[in-house]
């Protein structure tokens, strides 16, 4: 396998790696599809059980097939997209700092690597998380899923942010509780660090180059990112 560069950037999950964002996913999920149901999309196409953005998917799949028109659909996902923002807001706005997290971004800042945030939250939300938890001032970019078209683990997003960055793939390290954060670092060549925190599930995150436990934070964390550096 082909040796990785040394790192010139990190880029950071937000949920469940920076911050307890305690959103009810429930509520979120239950009030879009109540929207979509009431534009006509059946029931048994939508589920709490799986994601909002899969729910919409298939909606989206259903209204084109219906023959509506792309500026109705267009309309109704904002129409969801706004409902969902008034949740993640109440989320953000009582957002919790991982613990030692904070260590390890003071850490990465006097080693001048620039960092940034790839997240399923709308920037201005995840912005208020972080600053409610004073951890914004550590970051070079923000990108949400408002600011691009296809999300993690989609190339695209890790793209957007290297080119924003003026940095190569290869030369970015990814750090994230989640699957898709791994993927997306694997589908761009990126060196990818899975944090193990409760509600991660460890079988998903053995495809990362790396797995550290919450509790292992900041110390074994700080001491994987160092030996990327050089």
């Amino acid at each position: 396998m082909q040796k990785k560069k040394p790192i010139k950037a990190i880029v950071w999950d937000l949920d469940g790696t920076l911050i307890h964002f305690k959103i009810d996913y429930l509520r979120a999920r239950k009030t879009a599809i109540e929207i979509l149901k009431k534009y006509g999309v059946p029931k048994r196409l939508l589920t709490v059980n799986i994601s909002i953005l899969e729910n919409m998917k298939f909606a989206r799949e259903f209204f084109e097939k219906e023959g509506l028109p792309q500026k109705k659909i267009n309309e109704i996902i904002e129409e969801v997209d706004n409902e969902i923002i008034k949740i993640e807001y109440n989320a953000a706005i009582n957002a919790i700092m991982i613990n030692g997290i904070d260590q390890v971004l003071e850490f990465a800042k006097k080693k001048n690597l620039k960092q940034a945030i790839f997240t399923f939250n709308t920037k201005k939300n995840a912005e208020l998380s972080l600053k409610n938890v004073n951890l914004f001032h550590y970051f070079n970019l923000i990108v949400g899923r408002d600011n691009v078209t296809n999300l993690k683990p989609h190339p695209e997003h890790l793209i957007y942010i290297c080119k924003q960055l003026n940095v190569k793939s290869d030369e970015i390290l990814i750090i994230g509780d989640n699957i898709r954060d791994i993927e997306a670092a694997i589908n761009v060549g990126a060196h990818s660090i899975a944090l193990h925190t409760k509600l991660a599930k460890v079988k998903t995150l053995q495809i990362a180059d790396k797995i550290v436990i919450e509790n292992e934070i900041p110390l074994k964390l700080i001491e994987e990112i160092e030996k990327l550096i050089n």
